[in-house]
């Protein structure tokens, strides 16, 4: 027997109410069954895992499928990979943003990019408002083209890029930021600590976000299974567990067992 769960509603200050009424689903066969149909409209939820379990791959098949099923637009801000490799990556797993059905719905960032170019004028770190050219370039993203998903890949690797002195308080902003614009999101991080066990790298990522998908790696001798589970959803009865899940090439959607 599954059990679920309805995770707390916990708002920070002067936070919206996301829809649960509205859902995107994650096109993860067998996953919107045990949530109510997906994500809430105007969640913040993390991908949490660590290094090698998808997380890239997950987030991205989340948007990519919700565009090919003209369930939304959306924009994946990358750090961790060019634009040019994630592209050939996800076309190798299937998913080609080329394809007619998605290519104008999708919009690949790549802030690595304006890294070097800064980089080359020899601007220092602390004259560049990194936050502020973010939430500027996402706000005029949403105001020219009306994108509704946002994947950030990776919440560490922006911080690591930023050298920002107070994360804390920048994950808050831009948490913030994201909700003002009304947008479902999925920010990817590391799992850290001790024992690989906190959702992040700065303690505070899983209390300020809505959801947490969380991604594993089980080794059994020579085997290795990636496995998932939903460890906190809000507005949402979910399933509670850790289900082995695998990506179907054909169908180019993850399913879970």
């Amino acid at each position: 027997m599954e059990a679920f769960m309805s995770s707390p509603c916990l708002l920070t200050s002067g936070e919206p109410m996301s829809d649960a009424n509205k859902r995107i689903p994650t096109f993860v066969n067998g996953l919107d069954q045990r949530m109510q149909g997906g994500i809430p409209q105007g969640h913040i939820v993390l991908l949490a895992g660590v290094s090698g379990s998808m997380k890239s791959s997950l987030g991205f098949s989340m948007l990519y499928n919700a565009v090919r099923e003209g369930q939304a637009s959306g924009i994946y801000v990358t750090m961790e990979q060019g634009k040019s490799s994630l592209q050939g990556h996800m076309a190798n797993m299937g998913m080609d943003i080329e394809d007619p059905k998605v290519r104008s719905s999708i919009a690949i960032i790549d802030l690595a990019d304006l890294r070097v170019q800064l980089d080359k004028k020899k601007m220092l770190d602390s004259e560049v408002d990194w936050m502020g050219q973010l939430i500027r370039q996402l706000t005029n993203y949403r105001e020219s083209i009306g994108f509704d998903v946002l994947v950030f890949d990776s919440l560490g690797a922006f911080f690591t890029l930023t050298k920002m002195q107070n994360p804390r308080d920048a994950i808050f902003k831009l948490f913030e930021a994201v909700r003002r614009l009304g947008l479902t999101a999925f920010f990817i991080c590391e799992m850290t600590g001790e024992e690989k066990k906190q959702f992040g790298e700065f303690g505070v990522e899983d209390y300020l976000s809505d959801g947490v998908i969380h991604l594993t790696m089980e080794r059994t001798g020579d085997h290795v299974a990636r496995k998932l589970a939903i460890v906190k959803m809000r507005h949402t009865d979910h399933v509670l567990g850790y289900h082995q899940w695998v990506w179907n090439p054909t169908e180019q959607k993850f399913s879970i067992s």
